[in-house]
C-alpha cells in the first residue's frame, strides 16, 4: 500500500514497514487486541534499536498508532493517521465478520473489499490495483483475519483522544465511507495537538488513490512536527504492511495508478531504540547511529534504506476552515495544501483522574476486605458473548418487575462463572448448548447459538454439539434444537450482498 509513498520518505528518513501477523505471509500468529499488536510492534522495534519514531498508519495500522502514542508517548515523536477513527463501528459488526469468515472462508471479505476501499471511479480505472486488493485480502490467514476483528471489536479510545500529546496528522478521504470525514473530526476535536487533511477523490486507501496528495502531506507533516524540538538526533519512519504476496508487479502508469502494500511507517531517532509509532526528524543514509539492521519477521525494510517500524500512508489535499473543498476526481491528485490547526478539543478530565473513593477508617478497617462488585465485569462478558444488540434490547425491557432479575444474572452468571479463567469460552458455550437443549430452553437456545459463533464455534461444531445431545438429551429435544440453531446459523453467517 505504501509503495508510491516510500521512495521520497526514503530520502529523508530510514522507513521501516510491517505486516500484520497472518498478512502478507508474515508468521500466523493471531494477536486479539490493539495492545497486544502494538507491544509487538515495540519489541520489534527495541530488536531494531530504534528509540523514538514517527508513525504512519491506517485504519487497524492507524489505532496502533494511536495506542502507542497514548501507552508509549516518549517512544513517538509524531503520528499520522489515515481512515482512522476513535471506535471502528461497533464490536457486534466486527464479531459478526469473525462468524462468517469461519463459516464461508475469506472470499466474501475479498469479493466486497474493492467497493469498501476504492471509489467507483478509481475501481473502473484500475482493475490491476482492485484486483490486487482482492488477493490480499484472500491470502491472509484466516485465524489472523479474525483475530484483526475481535481487535477492532474491543477498540474503544473516545474517552482518552485528550491525552495524546504528539502532533497528530488526521488525514481522510473525502469518499470514504467506512471511517469518513466525521470520524476524523472526532479524532481532530478530541486530540489537542491535530490537524485535519481532507483527500478529494479518494475513499478508504488514499495512499493508493491519491499518492502523490498522501505523500506530500506526510512529508510535510513529518519535517515539521516532531515532538521534542531539543531532540537533535535524526528520525526514522514506520510503516505497517497489509499485504499477502504483493501489489500488480508493473502497476498503471498515470497520476492516479498506484502500487500498494498496507502498512504504517515510521520514522525514529538514531540514538535510541524505536517504537511502534510514527516520530520525524530527517535522517540520512550517513545518520550518526543508523544502522541496517536484519528484519524482524513480518518487517520490510526499503532497498538501501536503514530499517525502522513503519506507519500507514496519509491522505493529501489539506481542509482548511473557510475554504472550499477542491471537487474530487480520481484521476489527478490535487496539491497539498498546508494543513491548518484544528481548534483544541476539550479534554475528559476524568481520562486521567481515577474515581474518587472514601476509604474506611477505624475499627472496621481492619476487617475483611468486601467482595468486589461483579456487575461492571458481567455487563462487559454479557455484552461480548450476546452482542450489544441483544443486551440493549433486554435493558429496554426491564422494568421495576424484572430489574432485581436483570441485576442478579449480570452479576453471578456473567460476572462471576463467565469472567472464570477456567474455562474458554469455547467451551462454556458447548457446556451452555447442552444444558438448554437438555432443559428443552429452546428460546435461550436461539441467542445461546448466536453467542456460540461469536465466541468462535464454527456451524460444523455445533453440529457435533447437538448430535451428541441426542444421545444423551433425547432426539425430540435434539430435533426441535436442529432446527432452532440451524435458522440462527443461516442468518449469521450468510454474507450480506
Amino acid at each position: 500500500m505504501w509503495d508510491r509513498q516510500v521512495p521520497e520518505l526514503a530520502k529523508q528518513w530510514c522507513v521501516v514497514r510491517f505486516d500484520l501477523p497472518g498478512h502478507g505471509g508474515a508468521p500466523a500468529v493471531p494477536a486479539a487486541s490493539v495492545p497486544d499488536l502494538a507491544q509487538r510492534l515495540v519489541d520489534t522495534l527495541d530488536g531494531l534499536g530504534i528509540q523514538r519514531f514517527g508513525y504512519a498508519g491506517c485504519a487497524l495500522g492507524a489505532a496502533v498508532g494511536t495506542e502507542l502514542a497514548l501507552r508509549r508517548p516518549d517512544r513517538v515523536a509524531s503520528l499520522a493517521l489515515v481512515a482512522a477513527s476513535p471506535r471502528f463501528g461497533t464490536a457486534d459488526e466486527f464479531r459478526q465478520r469473525g462468524v462468517i469468515v469461519r463459516a464461508n472462508g475469506l472470499e466474501p471479505m475479498a469479493r466486497s473489499a474493492p467497493e469498501r476501499w476504492f471509489t467507483p471511479a478509481f475501481a473502473a480505472a484500475q482493475p490491476a490495483i482492485v484486483e490486487w486488493a482482492v488477493q490480499m485480502v484472500r491470502t491472509t490467514d484466516p485465524a489472523c483475519y479474525i483475530a484483526a476483528c475481535e481487535a477492532l471489536a474491543s477498540f474503544d479510545i473516545r474517552a482518552e483522544l485528550g491525552r495524546i500529546t504528539v502532533p497528530t496528522l488526521v488525514l481522510v478521504g473525502a469518499e470514504d465511507q467506512v471511517t469518513g470525514p466525521a470520524e476524523a473530526r472526532t479524532l481532530v476535536a478530541g486530540i489537542p495537538d491535530a490537524r485535519l487533511a481532507l483527500v478529494p477523490g479518494a475513499s478508504h486507501l488514499a495512499p493508493v488513490e491519491q499518492p502523490a496528495a498522501v505523500t506530500d502531506l506526510l512529508t510535510h507533516h513529518f519535517s515539521t512536527a516532531w515532538y521534542n524540538p531539543s531532540d537533535t538526533s535524526t528520525g526514522i519512519t514506520i510503516l505497517p504492511e497489509r499485504l499477502p504476496s504483493g501489489p500488480p508487479a508493473a502497476p498503471p502508469a498515470g497520476p492516479s495508478a498506484a502500487a500498494g502494500q498496507a502498512a504504517p511507517a515510521a520514522q525514529a531517532a538514531p540514538s535510541a531504540p524505536l517504537a511502534p509509532s510514527a516520530q520525524k526528524t530527517p535522517l540520512g543514509p550517513s545518520a550518526p547511529g543508523a544502522q541496517a539492521v536484519p528484519p524482524a519477521p513480518g518487517v520490510q525494510v526499503a532497498p538501501s534504506v536503514p530499517v525502522v517500524p513503519g506507519a500507514p500512508g496519509v491522505p493529501g489535499a489539506a481542509e482548511v476552515p473557510g475554504t472550499p473543498e477542491p471537487p474530487a476526481g480520481p484521476s489527478v491528485p490535487p496539491p497539498a495544501a498546508p494543513v491548518e490547526p484544528a481548534a483544541d478539543g476539550p479534554q475528559d478530565a476524568a481520562a486521567d483522574a481515577g474515581p474518587v473513593r472514601a476509604e474506611p477508617t477505624g475499627p472496621a478497617a481492619a476487617g475483611p476486605a468486601a467482595a468486589p462488585d461483579r456487575y461492571d465485569a458481567g455487563m462487559r462478558v454479557r455484552r461480548e458473548v450476546l452482542g450489544d444488540d441483544h443486551v440493549d434490547r433486554s435493558a429496554a425491557a426491564t422494568d421495576g418487575f424484572t430489574e432485581d432479575f436483570q441485576q442478579f444474572i449480570t452479576r453471578y452468571a456473567w460476572g462471576e462463572i463467565w469472567t472464570r479463567d477456567g474455562l474458554d469460552r469455547r467451551t462454556r458455550s458447548v457446556i451452555t448448548l447442552t444444558a438448554l437443549v437438555a432443559g428443552r430452553h429452546f428460546d435461550e437456545l436461539t441467542f445461546h447459538t448466536r453467542a456460540a459463533l461469536r465466541n468462535g464455534l464454527s456451524p460444523d461444531e455445533i453440529k457435533e454439539v447437538l448430535l451428541q445431545t441426542a444421545v444423551y438429551c433425547g432426539v425430540p429435544a435434539a430435533n426441535t434444537a436442529f432446527q432452532v440453531a440451524g435458522a440462527v446459523i443461516r442468518e449469521e453467517t450468510t454474507p450480506q450482498e
